[in-house]
């Protein structure tokens, strides 16, 4: 074997053991068991990665928010404030964290005491707590806007993301006892009918602020589709009805008009189109390719007062929105 070969396999081995640590998040020990080395052997290859340049840490401020292309999002589709971050990672994991990131740092920036915020469940609001920091914000109440949906862990994180959210706001959770969708029209109304979830529903309605994640078609990047527990005639539907994404379990189409389907009418979750119309600002982050028509959706739709995104999706609605 050539030394020029020994050193070009060298190089893919160490790439491929910087990937493992730094993309897909193992630790050092699982990777020594993956490759059949040791620990010491795995910390070296990571060493030896940095200093030759596989490995470039980089520090990134608020996301690195690129200015300019936020601006003529908010410009075009008359937001109060688009946010668009660049990326240094392809990945769904790698957007999906940079995004949280400058989410994180734009509610650090425009949350304020004595409000009361909405909080709709997803992935990427989940990731939004990593970076949030604990701010205690005087008279601040947080609260569920949709009811629990999957099983019993989707259920128990739903109500965990709203306690998170409270504690780190140094505010008030309030929760709501009910499913996403109830399994038949008899069982929904059961469940509004109860006073408690009533008022819920009302002070999710009239939050001065609601925190929304924007929901994709597809199983594998929706996490309501993912664990809602839906008929696949329920999905076909949708579908077949032109659905590109939702928004607190309300779906809807590439214009932003909602999908009128059976799941609508066993939902248990605030109308957001009702707080928007009241004034409250709708904060929606979301970024992805793969979710690019409902983010699309959503702006088109007049959903959002405000959105945290990534370049490249926010290159593409431009592109879109402007014929190119």
């Amino acid at each position: 074997m050539s030394p020029r070969v020994a050193r070009e396999e060298d190089f893919e081995r160490l790439a491929k053991v910087a990937e493992l640590y730094y993309l897909e998040d193992l630790n050092q020990r699982k990777i020594a068991e993956l490759l059949g080395v040791s620990p010491q052997k795995v910390y070296r290859m990571l060493k030896r990665a940095r200093e030759i340049g596989i490995v470039e840490i980089r520090i990134r401020r608020s996301g690195e928010v690129d200015a300019e292309l936020s601006q003529s999002l908010a410009e075009h589709f008359d937001l109060q404030n688009a946010v668009v971050v660049r990326t240094y990672s392809g990945t769904p994991e790698g957007v999906v964290k940079a995004v949280a990131q400058a989410a994180a740092s734009f509610l650090r920036d425009n949350l304020v005491p004595y409000t009361s915020v909405g909080v709709a469940y997803g992935r990427t609001l989940h990731s939004v707590l990593e970076y949030l920091p604990r701010l205690d914000l005087h008279g601040i109440r947080v609260v569920q806007m949709m009811g629990g949906y999957g099983g019993r862990r989707w259920k128990t994180v739903a109500i965990e993301l709203v306690k998170e959210f409270a504690s780190r706001l140094g505010g008030e959770p309030v929760y709501l006892f009910a499913p996403a969708f109830a399994k038949s029209l008899e069982t929904r109304d059961a469940f509004l009918s109860e006073k408690e979830v009533q008022e819920v529903l009302r002070m999710a309605e009239e939050v001065d602020v609601a925190l929304v994640g924007i929901g994709g078609m597809r199983r594998e990047t929706s996490l309501l589709i993912e664990t809602g527990n839906f008929e696949e005639q329920e999905i076909e539907e949708l579908v077949r009805r032109g659905a590109v994404g939702a928004i607190c379990g309300t779906f809807f189409n590439i214009d932003g008009e909602v999908i009128m389907c059976d799941l609508d009418k066993k939902r248990i979750a605030v109308d957001v189109k009702r707080i928007r119309e009241r004034g409250s600002r709708v904060i929606g982050i979301a970024g992805g390719m793969e979710k690019k028509e409902a983010i699309l959706g959503a702006l088109r739709g007049k959903w959002l007062t405000d959105l945290v995104t990534d370049a490249q999706v926010g290159r593409w609605l431009l592109s879109t929105a402007r014929g190119k």
